[in-house]
């Protein structure tokens, strides 16, 4: 399914209400603070290992989870004497048994090299981490969008809501992660794995899940576009939906980022399910061990609206499509297709590979001249997508 590759698509399709409250309640729905905690620290509130209820950060095992440590929480809190590891390059992460019984290499660091690079998420209102989700480069996001979420005023293919956005994307997130493959996975010249399809935090679109989890741990997944395993051009499908031919080139990727518990669903992550499953994120630097491949910062987020150009032209998107507007017009029956209505031009000519790659260009600016501290995506650019399907399937 398209729609559940870069958002939250299948929880809104599913339950709004639920997942409205399981952005609030149990996936900690707190942004990511942009500048330094200051204030309260682990040492003035005397709270390691203990969570400490009201307080504006905390010092617990969970605090790199929900975002919300205080500043002094790795020099006060991770000890030798505690539940944390120290790794060999100084970095501190919270140990967990590796489930996997094979290659031993799985269970310590490997020599695989530390990547940095930025990932995009078309996203709603609606805050959580990016744990057992799907991410994609600059051209990949865009081309989610363009190809699934801006052609349409409702919120559901069959309609829903109307006057926002499929599924109520309103912004593009950017993450900064970092990210280290394990040994086996190395070991066969890959830092990337094979890009994982989740819906509602459960992967429910890669070939042999459980075998490529114990081969390789709780890797990095990732998959240019068009090369498959979706989209793929050319194909069938690709000309029924008719997303080929498609023009981004290289600049389009997709990946995956396995939290905890990844075969089951957000609502159904059971505390022995995420012993069992401990997923790739850690706290710290990666080390490429199973359980400790990636990690993530916020790393702002863009409007959509604002970039394309309806506001401030437009009191709101809903004030925008009820005028009869449109961002792309994908369908002869929406009227000129391949361009956009009343003056909104930034979608217009999906197959163009010069628009493409100008439309990447502007959402790269508009991310730089927001958060100008940052480096841009030209600056930090994402390494080569090395996943290799013959050699990483060859032997599991």
């Amino acid at each position: 399914m398209v729609a559940s590759v870069i958002g939250e698509e299948l929880l809104l399709q599913s339950n709004n209400t639920h997942f409205k409250e399981l952005s609030l309640l149990q996936m900690a729905a707190s942004e990511v603070a942009e500048e330094a905690l200051t204030g309260p620290t682990c040492s003035s509130l005397k709270s390691c290992h203990t969570y400490k209820a009201g307080a504006p950060c905390q010092c617990n095992s969970e605090c790199s989870k929900h975002e919300n440590c205080c500043p002094d929480f790795a020099a006060t809190c991770m000890t030798s004497d505690s539940h944390y590891h120290h790794t060999p390059n100084g970095s501190h992460v919270q140990h967990r048994s590796a489930p996997f019984a094979g290659d031993a290499s799985l269970h310590g660091p490997s020599k695989a090299p530390l990547l940095t690079f930025y990932v995009y998420r078309a996203q709603s209102d609606s805050n959580y981490p990016p744990y057992n989700t799907n991410a994609a480069s600059l051209g990949g996001v865009l081309w989610y969008l363009h190809n699934e979420i801006v052609p349409y005023c409702y919120t559901t293919p069959s309609g829903g809501k109307f006057g926002f956005r499929r599924y109520y994307k309103t912004r593009i997130i950017r993450y900064k992660i970092t990210m280290r493959a394990t040994t086996p996975l190395y070991r066969k010249g890959m830092n990337f794995g094979v890009r994982m399809a989740f819906d509602a935090g459960k992967n429910t679109g890669a070939y042999g899940m459980t075998k490529g989890f114990e081969n390789y741990g709780y890797f990095v997944g990732c998959n240019i576009l068009g090369h498959g395993p979706y989209p793929t051009c050319p194909s069938a499908q690709g000309t029924k939906e008719g997303f080929c031919p498609m023009r981004y080139g290289e600049a389009a990727a997709w990946y995956s980022l396995p939290g905890e518990c990844p075969s089951q669903a957000f609502f159904s992550k059971s505390p022995s399910c995420k012993k069992q499953e401990p997923g790739g994120f850690c706290a710290g630097t990666p080390t490429g061990a199973s359980d400790c491949t990636w990690n993530y910062e916020k790393a702002g987020e863009i409007n959509i609206d604002e970039l394309v150009g309806i506001t401030p032209r437009f009191k709101s998107h809903y004030a925008f499509c009820k005028q009869g507007c449109l961002e792309y017009v994908k369908f002869s029956a929406q009227g000129k297709k391949d361009v956009g209505k009343c003056g909104i031009h930034f979608w217009d000519h999906e197959r163009d590979a010069v628009k493409n790659q100008w439309r990447i260009r502007k959402l790269d600016e508009a991310f730089k001249k927001k958060y100008p501290h940052l480096p841009s995506d030209k600056e930090m650019p994402a390494p080569k997508c090395d996943f290799d399907k013959d050699k990483f399937y060859d032997g599991i």
